[in-house]
């Protein structure tokens, strides 16, 4: 059986082994407009994840905290590290999600176990950063009770 025609839309989107990379000039629109993209994907997925909203309330309370307690500028910024990772897992979570609802609807196992694993992903990100939070809070939080 001979290989199907592809269509003029199918050649091109499709990657060619032998394809230049193009590189593009520095410019401030385009450097705009990335930023444009981004802000709005942080704001798709703070209204469209109800988990990133919670993440996104702790951060709120941590950034207090670290203020009201006094937390030491390295320990402040291992802390915001490791919150920061949590979202940056849970954006990628999204993205990957949203693909596979796209190119497969139907329940697959093999989807379900993927997003299975990046929703894993999140929550040992999560419990990473709540034990480091801990680790640096807990001699702050004695030093005041004492």
């Amino acid at each position: 059986m001979a290989p199907k025609e592809l269509t003029e839309e199918e050649r091109t989107r499709i990657c060619q082994p032998d394809q230049k990379i193009e590189y593009k000039k520095y410019n401030h629109i385009r450097l705009r407009s990335s930023f444009d993209h981004a802000i709005r994907g942080v704001i798709f997925l703070l209204k469209s994840e109800p988990n990133a909203r919670v993440h996104a309330i702790i951060t709120i309370l941590v950034g207090v905290a670290v203020y009201v307690f006094g937390v030491a500028r390295l320990d402040a910024a291992i802390l915001f590290i490791a919150i920061i990772m949590v979202f940056a897992i849970e954006i990628i979570n999204t993205a990957v999600e949203k693909i596979f609802d796209v190119c497969h609807p139907e329940d697959h196992v093999l989807i379900r176990a993927a997003k299975d694993a990046m929703a894993g992903a999140v929550l040992i990100s999560a419990i990473i950063a709540t034990v480091v939070a801990f680790l640096i809070f807990l001699p702050y939080v004695k030093k005041v009770t004492s």
